[in-house]
């Protein structure tokens, strides 16, 4: 900061402001009265003298020399911090002025003035700019990648593998002005820790698989589910050809919208019934079900493999 000398002795700038205002016009009348003196005694000398000059010569080179000097007197207003000063000056020069009043700038203090040219009335203001430079450490934020699981539920969320935040060392400029900070300016950063990215995985299923014993592609094992059933030849011959036909006799197949052994809708199979959609003896249940609601019923729920079923089976 830079330090302004004072004379001690100058007990003016401890007076309140209307005292100081008082000041001013006191100086003011006095360099007036002066010009009126001056003017008088001026015409008084030529009379004596009988100077050859006419008087009203004199008089007139005199006192414009004298008038232009009053009217060039401004009261300049000087502020740096909480410092207030008010001045009397005929220059016109902003630095001039500072060093007039007895205020020393240093390299870190900027003058600005509130007019484009000194006038009176004009208000400097010194401002003592500094700029450091800190070095701060800021987390580095993860990110967080989705990957969809057919084995969970439909809307369950699970954490597989927790985020971690990383570090940066982070260069700023900051300039004050006055003490306060006025700007921030990032310079560069220097990465410390690399983040770790949070892996969450998204349920997909409308049924689990947890409670399902995982038999494959196997149509031994269904065909027999279905012969040891209480169900008719042609019902019998119709339930093996359709599994095999829509999932290979596969009752946990959910690699499409249709699921399981005879390829349900989710959506037509989750209004219908309560059993696990995987259940592949549940399926085999509802599907004969179906059967016996007759061929148009058939027909709409498995337009492909049903025409195949009748290409070779006609009614």
């Amino acid at each position: 900061m830079t330090k302004v000398e004072e004379d001690p002795k100058d007990t003016k700038k401890n007076l309140p402001l209307t005292v100081k205002t008082l000041f001013l016009s006191l100086s003011l009348f006095t360099v007036l009265t002066a010009t009126l003196i001056y003017k008088s005694s001026t015409i008084a000398l030529a009379q004596k003298e009988n100077s050859s000059y006419n008087n009203l010569d004199v008089l007139g080179a005199k006192s414009n020399s004298v008038d232009k000097l009053v009217w060039d007197i401004k009261v300049i207003t000087i502020k740096r911090q909480r410092e207030v000063r008010r001045v009397l000056t005929t220059k016109t020069d902003i630095f001039d002025i500072v060093k007039e009043s007895g205020i020393y700038l240093d390299s870190n203090d900027t003058v600005l003035l509130n007019t484009n040219t000194i006038i009176n009335g004009s208000i400097i203001t010194i401002v003592h700019t500094e700029t450091q430079i800190v070095y701060e450490h800021e987390e580095i934020p993860f990110k967080t990648e989705y990957v969809e699981n057919k084995d969970s539920l439909k809307g369950v969320k699970t954490v597989v593998q927790e985020g971690v935040l990383g570090e940066k060392e982070v260069m700023y400029v900051y300039r004050y002005e006055d003490g306060k900070l006025v700007k921030k300016k990032k310079i560069e950063e220097r990465i410390i820790s690399e983040a770790i990215k949070e892996i969450v995985e998204l349920g997909t299923s409308s049924y689990l698989l947890v409670d399902i014993t995982k038999r494959g592609y196997n149509c031994p094992y269904w065909y027999s589910v279905v012969d040891s059933s209480p169900y008719t030849e042609e019902e019998k011959r119709w339930l093996k050809f359709l599994m095999h036909c829509e999932s290979g006799c596969n009752a946990e197949h959910d690699k499409g919208k249709y699921k399981g052994l005879f390829q349900w809708n989710p959506s037509i199979w989750n209004r219908s019934f309560s059993e696990n959609i995987f259940d592949g003896e549940a399926q085999i249940r509802n599907t004969v079900e179906k059967y016996r609601a007759g061929e148009a019923t058939r027909q709409s729920q498995w337009p492909g493999c049903h025409s195949r079923y009748r290409s070779i089976n006609p009614l």
